[in-house]
């Protein structure tokens, strides 16, 4: 029987550079694992905030009824009071109407914005600011248009300092303002653009002449509109028709005044001023009787 001695396989010895690379790649692994690691909880946070989200957003019609029967129930919150400020022409039933309140409204659950609008389109109010004062009052502050002129349209409508037809002239109020006319109401409802530009203008004018009033001799009995030739207007006392155009209101005034200086006790003489030119005024003078 012969034995034989088993050689060895020879096993490769690791190159130096070899283990230098290994160590290597093993860092880069580590290094990608850390970095999805990193990636993926951000990823897994936002997808628990956007089920709880959409829980939320199924769940919330069902949470804001229950809240809202619980609170009447246990009358909290409920609107009971309502103050309302400023208020002179337009009446407290009228502003309540235009709230548009449940009969046990909560403080919370209605519009202001819608509330003030509502408010804002009624007769005389230019403004409506309205707060929440918990836990059950509102507050309305109002601000009115004032009139500050009478406009003729087959009847007489109050008009305020901005050319804004404000509401139809009731016969028992005492009003001692300038009239404008000039314009029917068909040719109103024809070319409305045209006429409220002109009810601009004449509203532009009596604020300069009530400006220059100290100054001026007379005051504003009557504006004709006039929609080739602009505005005429008329004095109380002497009855005088100052033609005065489309614009430059108070350079004109000024000339008209200049000229009045210059005629002094003559000027009673005179029916009309045109100061419609860019640096002269005409003056027409009466019929003799």
């Amino acid at each position: 029987m012969i034995w034989r001695r088993s050689k060895k396989k020879a096993v490769p010895r690791p190159r130096p550079g070899n283990r230098q690379q290994d160590i290597r790649r093993a860092r880069n692994l580590s290094a990608e694992r850390g970095s999805s690691r990193k990636f993926m909880l951000p990823v897994a946070i936002v997808c628990l905030v956007a089920l709880g989200c959409g829980a939320l957003w199924l769940w919330l019609p069902t949470l804001l009824t229950n809240a809202d029967s619980w609170l009447k129930t246990e009358n909290s919150f409920l609107v009971k009071e309502i103050i309302i400020e400023g208020n002179h022409r337009c009446r407290r039933p009228e502003i309540i109407k235009a709230l548009n309140l449940d009969s046990r409204q909560l403080i919370f659950t209605f519009s202001l914005m819608q509330a003030q609008r509502r408010i804002t389109d009624l007769p005389f109010v230019k403004q409506a600011v309205i707060s929440r004062r918990l836990p059950d009052r509102l507050q309305i502050v109002i601000k009115e248009r004032q009139p500050k002129a009478l406009l003729y349209l087959n009847d007489l409508y109050m008009v305020d300092g901005e050319g804004v037809v404000i509401a139809k002239a009731q016969p028992a109020e005492k009003l001692d303002f300038p009239l404008i006319s000039g314009v029917s109401l068909q040719e109103w409802r024809q070319r409305p653009q045209v006429w409220r530009g002109l009810l601009k203008k004449a509203m532009w004018l009596l604020k300069i002449w009530e400006e220059r009033r100290p100054q001026l001799p007379e005051e504003v009995s009557q504006i004709v509109m006039d929609e080739a030739c602009g505005l005429n207007l008329f004095t109380t006392g002497r009855n005088w028709e100052l033609q005065l155009g489309f614009d430059n209101y108070d350079e004109r005034l000024e000339r008209w005044q200049q000229v009045l200086q210059v005629l002094g006790k003559r000027a009673a003489t005179v029916k009309y001023f045109d100061c419609a030119g860019e640096s002269s005024v005409v003056a027409g003078l009466r019929q003799s009787q």
